[in-house]
């Protein structure tokens, strides 16, 4: 079974979260998400969730994705040498490593994006140098999937099934919710 690791911290955007976390289990991908330093994390807009765990980077290196979310948050994922860690050996391990809005900073940090093709928040990209922004709502470079914003977190959940499924499996997830 095909699974995905998503980590949470205080500030995430909640469709850029809820969107993969839902459409992914719907694909019957094993999905954790884990919060950074805590079980209970609150969104950007003040949505309290109960993670699944806290997040430890020993304990998730068997998952086939990694997925962050933007908002605010990112700083604190950005911030934190596990995650930037994680997100290094997902890269080396050839494993998705997907990130929507402005969580491709957290990618820049951990130094996957070098000579990498990438889409952002509008703005964010002027933070990202050595990497070739495009405007488009997902791109996908190698193993790296990265998306623009909330307003793009089903077509972002799309290209992740799609990866780790298959391109029909992820046909029937959005034909189901009409997508």
């Amino acid at each position: 079974m095909a699974s995905a690791l998503i980590i949470l911290t205080d500030g995430f955007e909640e469709i850029e979260a809820f969107a993969p976390i839902d459409l992914l289990r719907r694909a019957n991908i094993q999905v954790l998400v884990a919060g950074l330093g805590k079980l209970q994390i609150k969104s950007s807009h003040g949505v309290q969730i109960v993670c699944d765990e806290i997040f430890d980077v020993t304990k998730h290196v068997n998952f086939d994705a990694i997925i962050l979310p933007g908002g605010p948050g990112t700083a604190n994922l950005a911030e934190s040498s596990d995650v930037l860690q994680a997100v290094k050996n997902y890269f080396a391990d050839g494993k998705l490593c997907c990130a929507i809005c402005a969580a491709p900073k957290v990618f820049f940090k951990a130094q996957i994006l070098k000579n990498r093709k990438f889409t952002c928040f509008p703005s964010v990209e002027k933070e990202i140098s050595g990497a070739h922004y495009l405007d488009d709502v997902v791109i996908q470079d190698e193993n790296i999937i990265t998306s623009k914003a909330a307003g793009t977190a089903v077509d972002f959940s799309f290209v992740i099934i799609e990866n780790l499924l298959d391109e029909d499996e992820a046909e029937a997830v959005l034909d189901k919710i009409y997508y």
